[in-house]
C-alpha cells in the first residue's frame, strides 16, 4: 500500500502533441505569406544578398579545393576572383566591340527595316483590317528618335544611376568576399535557427539545397553557352546580320525559362523578314530546331536529371515569381522551385506520411543491399 501513492515520472510526463496535417498546412501557408510579405518590403537588399550568395556558391567549389590543399583561404578567394575577372575581361574584349558596333548599327537601321517589313505584314494581315490599322499607326522612326532624345536629355540621372550601380557592385563584391573567406558563422547562424534534435538533419538538407543550386548554375552556364553559339553560328550561315548580337541575346535569355527562348527569336526573325521572307522562314526553322534539340537532348541531361523537376512546376514557379518579383523572380524561379521540392520531399512528406516514408526507406536499403551483393565477386 505504501508504494500505491507513488507515480512514476513516465506516467506524469506530458506526452507531446502531434500537429495534425491540416494544422500543418495552415501554419505553412501563413509562414509562406509572412515570408512573401517580408521579401516584398525588403526586396532590394534581399535581391543583392541572393545574388551574392549565388556567386559565392559558384566560387566556393574551387575555393574549397584550394583550401583543402593548405592554401590560405583569403589567398584562394583572391586567386579565384582574379581568374574570374581575367576571364570576364578577355570575353568582354572579344565580344564587346562587335556587340557595340552591331547594336549601334541595328538602332540606326530600325526605321528602314520597319519600312521594308510593314508592306509584308500588311500582305499577311489582309483579312484583318484592324491589325493593318494598328500597323499603319506605328511610327518606328519617330519613336526611336524620341527615345534617343529622352535618353540624351536624362544624362544627369544616367550618371547618377551609373554611380549608384558602381557602389552597389563594390558592396556586392565585398559581401561575396566575406561570405567566401569566413562562411562558418553564416552556416552556424542558419543552422542555429533549427532546434537541436534536428540540426544534423538540417545540415544534410542544406547540403542538398546547395547541390541543387550549384547544378542549376552549372546547367545555366552550359545551356546558355551552347544555345548562344548554335544560334549565332546558324544566323551567320543563313546570312542574317547582327549574328553575334542575336547569339549573345539568345544565350542570356536562356536564363529566363519558357518565355526567354521565344523573346530571343523575335528580333532576328523580324530582321530576316525585312530582308527576305524566305530568310525569315529559315530563321524560324533554325530556332525551332535549336529548341527541339535543347528540349530533347540538352535539358534532360543537364537540367532535369540534376534538378528532378516537372515542367508544370517550373511553369508555375516562373509565372508566380515573375508576377511577384518581375524579371529577377523569373530568373530565380527554377532554383527556388528546386529548393521547395527538396524541402517538401525531405521535411513535409516524411512528417505527413510516416508509413510511406518508412516503406520507401526500407525499399531503398533493400535496393542498396542488392546492388552491393551484385558488385561482390563470386566466391
Amino acid at each position: 500500500m505504501r508504494g500505491r501513492g507513488k507515480v512514476s515520472a513516465v506516467e506524469i510526463a506530458p506526452q507531446p502533441r502531434r500537429i495534425t496535417p491540416a494544422a500543418a498546412v495552415v501554419i505553412l501557408v501563413f509562414a509562406l505569406l509572412l515570408i512573401i510579405a517580408t521579401v516584398w518590403l525588403l526586396w532590394l537588399p534581399i535581391q543583392l544578398f541572393i545574388i551574392a550568395a549565388l556567386v559565392a556558391l559558384a566560387m566556393s567549389h574551387p575555393v574549397n579545393w584550394l583550401a583543402k590543399r593548405r592554401v590560405p583561404r583569403i589567398v584562394a578567394v583572391i586567386g579565384v576572383l582574379v581568374l574570374i575577372v581575367a576571364a570576364v575581361t578577355v570575353l568582354l574584349g572579344i565580344f564587346v566591340p562587335p556587340l557595340t558596333r552591331q547594336t549601334a548599327d541595328l538602332i540606326d537601321n530600325i526605321p528602314s527595316y520597319w519600312n521594308d517589313l510593314r508592306p509584308r505584314l500588311e500582305e499577311v494581315t489582309q483579312r484583318y483590317p484592324w491589325i493593318q490599322e494598328r500597323i499603319a499607326e506605328v511610327d518606328v522612326s519617330g519613336e526611336v528618335t524620341k527615345r534617343a532624345r529622352d535618353w540624351l536629355a536624362s544624362g544627369w540621372s544616367l550618371a547618377v544611376d551609373v554611380a549608384s550601380g558602381l557602389v552597389v557592385a563594390i558592396l556586392l563584391l565585398i559581401t561575396i568576399v566575406f561570405m567566401l573567406v569566413n562562411p562558418q558563422p553564416l552556416i552556424k547562424g542558419i543552422i542555429g535557427l533549427v532546434p537541436e534534435p534536428w540540426s544534423g538533419r538540417a545540415l544534410e538538407i542544406g547540403a542538398m539545397l546547395t547541390d541543387r543550386i550549384r547544378a542549376w548554375l552549372r546547367g545555366l552556364v552550359i545551356l546558355g553557352s551552347i544555345i548562344g553559339v548554335a544560334v549565332g553560328a546558324g544566323l551567320s550561315i543563313l546570312g542574317v546580320p547582327y549574328a553575334v548580337l542575336f547569339g549573345v541575346l539568345a544565350g542570356v535569355l536562356e536564363a529566363v525559362p519558357t518565355i526567354g527562348p521565344v523573346l530571343s527569336a523575335v528580333p532576328p526573325i523580324l530582321v530576316a523578314l525585312a530582308l527576305d521572307p524566305l530568310k525569315g522562314l529559315g530563321v524560324l526553322v533554325l530556332f525551332i530546331v535549336v529548341q527541339q534539340l535543347e528540349n530533347t537532348f540538352l535539358v534532360p541531361y543537364i537540367m532535369s536529371r540534376q534538378l528532378q523537376l516537372h515542367p508544370v512546376s517550373i511553369i508555375f514557379g516562373f509565372i508566380a515569381l515573375g508576377t511577384l518579383f518581375h524579371l529577377f523572380g523569373a530568373i530565380v524561379a527554377v532554383p527556388t522551385v528546386a529548393c521547395l521540392k527538396v524541402l517538401y520531399d525531405e521535411v513535409y512528406y516524411p512528417w505527413a506520411h510516416p508509413a510511406a516514408s518508412a516503406q520507401a526507406a526500407c525499399a531503398e536499403e533493400a535496393a542498396a543491399e542488392r546492388e552491393a551483393g551484385e558488385d561482390e565477386p563470386p566466391q
